[in-house]
């Protein structure tokens, strides 16, 4: 059996993927004009055309696409078992919503860092879900109304929120006053959906919302936060993001209704085994998130 040159199919498989020979040279570190030359003697190799070119684009042919599909596979492969091979026992790499990373992940990581001393964590905070196929991912964290398809999948945290303010700005516009008037001179925080609960959370409490959909936006939860420390307004977060912030006093509640997202944090990982190391932050991160759970309903069952 006589295998095509490989830097050759490498090339291809990165322009057919990102439908673009540009893109595949800057993944790559070569020139576009590189990896045409490489696809052209693939070409020229196999005896068939594999792109369709245009003056702004490419598009595969018939025969491209077949071998695109097996090239794509056995590649991801090849890469896999590289992975499995190479000294990384003690490390691991998750995705987690920024949020979310900094919010309740980080202030926690000690925990780990303490019980596992010799176990390197790397952290990625994004919003982008994670390709377990093409991505060096061990595990991903997400926030979602179901577990993601195709994946394991495990159910840490079910999402509430309260609003929260500074203590100025809730004497300034809560105190001595009537909750429901009060909301209506209250400046909202918004963060991007999924994650802006206003409107929800005002039909919960039997409000009308005049201001839900006016204040001010941001795209983080931890800017709203942070402005909602400067008496900028009121922000909506889950407890475990301002415990810190409470505990302190340069946060209070505005109001003591808990809302329910129906939103969930998936812990969620290939459906291949995990190395060791992935394998002790998967059962760390669970066991963390169902004491987090059991002592907030605890908490709760004693302000009842």
């Amino acid at each position: 059996m006589k295998l095509p040159p490989l830097n050759a199919v490498r090339a291809f498989e990165a322009a057919a993927r990102h439908g673009s020979m540009r893109n595949a040279a800057d993944e790559l570190f070569v020139t576009p004009g590189a990896i045409s030359q490489q696809v052209r003697a693939l070409e020229t190799y196999l005896g068939v055309v594999l792109f369709e070119r245009s003056a702004r684009a490419i598009r595969l042919t018939e025969p491209g696409q077949e071998f695109y599909a097996a090239a794509s596979r056995h590649l991801r492969g090849i890469a896999q078992a590289a992975e499995q091979l190479q000294p990384r026992g003690q490390q691991i790499a998750v995705t987690v919503a920024p949020d979310f990373a900094s919010r309740w992940l980080m202030p926690r990581l000690r925990s780990f860092a303490t019980s596992y001393p010799k176990v390197e964590v790397r952290v990625d905070a994004s919003f982008a879900f994670a390709d377990f196929e093409r991505d060096s991912f061990d595990l991903a964290i997400r926030t979602a109304p179901e577990p993601p398809p195709r994946l394991h999948a495990e159910p840490l945290l079910t999402q509430t929120v309260r609003p929260y303010c500074s203590p100025d700005y809730f004497a300034r516009v809560f105190r001595r006053k009537a909750r429901t008037s009060a909301w209506t001179h209250a400046r909202l925080l918004h963060e991007n959906r999924p994650y802006d609960l206003w409107t929800q959370w005002f039909a919960m409490r039997g409000f009308a919302d005049p201001n839900a959909e006016v204040g001010l936006y941001f795209s983080h939860g931890t800017l709203a936060i942070l402005a909602a420390i400067d008496g900028e307004g009121v922000t909506l977060q889950p407890p475990q993001y301002v415990e810190r912030e409470v505990a302190s006093g340069v946060l209070v509640e505005a109001d003591h209704a808990t809302f329910e997202s129906g939103l969930r944090y998936y812990l969620v990982w290939p459906k291949r085994p995990l190395r060791p190391a992935a394998e002790k932050f998967k059962a760390w991160l669970i066991e963390t998130a169902r004491a987090d759970q059991a002592s907030r309903a605890r908490l709760t069952g004693r302000h009842a």
